[in-house]
């Protein structure tokens, strides 16, 4: 009896001495979009594969012959941000081994550092928190903010005058707003809910978030209105649900841009601050990526400074002149600037 044990222990211990285990590792270059990204695999006890089938975000890639480098490019069709790559080494038909890994896709262009000239300056409302800033038909629309400071207005740009004011609720901290085909679209910070109006600030409706919880920025191409939570996240809205359809992220070719805040539709770009900085970044909606860089830390100087006195926060584009308008929260003036480029 003990020589059978024997003899079976024997022949389980030489079955598992022929199956080596698979070990395999996959390290990759730095990730970003429309260049060439480098992988490379540890394949430890040198197991037999023959091929490398690819998915990317649970969707099939494509199927490579084993080798242990290899490449591929990422464009436009997958966007910036994290995907999750499978890789399934094979032989002969048969699985050996899958492998997870998380993938960081960066944008593929480096930032252009643009200046800017500065054309005129306006007065603006010192105690205008402002969240939003619109022209529609060559009068500003502004959203202001603060529990029981929060409004709605439209003005005059060049003398400050305000023709209309609506204040909201003092438990509503208001945020962006945008202009569309007679409507007004408004949000609040942190109550998951935003307004719509008519020109004229009637009611019309309110509008639940989805899954950005909070409402940030606003603007509109003239059929959709985009819409920042504060992360690095831009979504789509249906202007008539205003149900979040897509996002995108933003990134630039080696960071993660969050806090994305006040946005403006500039010439087919957004235009957006990033909270707390004195600086505008200028995003492709289609892929997040950031192609431009402006800083504005100096026209900071060059409002009154007081205790009360917060960062810039107010982009309004005006077609006619192709010149921005900007404005910080509680800043006593408006810039009209001239993009460099």
């Amino acid at each position: 009896m003990k020589k059978q044990i024997i003899y079976f222990i024997l022949i389980i211990i030489g079955l598992t001495s022929c199956q080596k285990e698979v070990i395999i590792r996959v390290t990759s270059t730095k990730a970003n979009q429309n260049k060439t990204i480098n992988f490379t695999v540890n394949n430890k006890n040198n197991s037999e594969i023959d091929k490398i089938n690819i998915k990317i975000d649970g969707q099939d890639f494509k199927t490579i012959p084993y080798s242990n480098q290899f490449s591929f490019v990422l464009d436009e069709k997958y966007k910036l941000g994290n995907h999750q790559l499978t890789f399934d080494f094979e032989k002969d038909g048969k699985s050996l081994k899958q492998l997870q890994n998380n993938l960081v896709l960066y944008a593929g262009v480096t930032p252009k550092i643009l200046k800017f000239k500065l054309i005129n300056t306006y007065p603006h409302d010192i105690d205008a928190f402002t969240q939003g800033f619109e022209f529609y038909k060559d009068t500003l629309y502004e959203g202001t903010g603060l529990h029981g400071k929060s409004s709605l207005r439209k003005e005059n740009v060049k003398t400050g005058k305000i023709y209309k004011k609506i204040d909201l609720d003092k438990e509503y901290f208001g945020e962006g707003i945008t202009v569309l085909n007679g409507k007004v679209y408004q949000l609040t910070w942190q109550k998951g809910v935003g307004f719509v109006y008519d020109t004229n600030f009637n009611f019309i409706k309110d509008f639940k978030y989805d899954k950005s919880k909070e409402g940030w920025g606003l603007c509109n191409d003239g059929k959709n209105i985009y819409k920042s939570d504060g992360t690095e996240k831009i979504w789509t809205l249906d202007p008539k649900t205003l149900a979040e359809k897509d996002y995108i992220d933003v990134y630039t070719n080696s960071h993660k841009i969050q806090r994305i805040n006040e946005l403006e539709w500039v010439e087919g770009k957004i235009y957006t601050n990033v909270w707390q900085k004195n600086a505008l970044a200028i995003i492709n909606p289609k892929t997040g990526a950031v192609e431009g860089i402006i800083n504005l830390s100096e026209l900071h100087k060059k409002v009154t400074q007081h205790k009360n006195l917060d960062v810039l926060n107010g982009i309004a584009y005006d077609k006619k002149s192709g010149h921005l308008f900007v404005t910080g929260k509680m800043w006593d003036k408006v810039f009209e600037i001239q993009i460099l480029k």
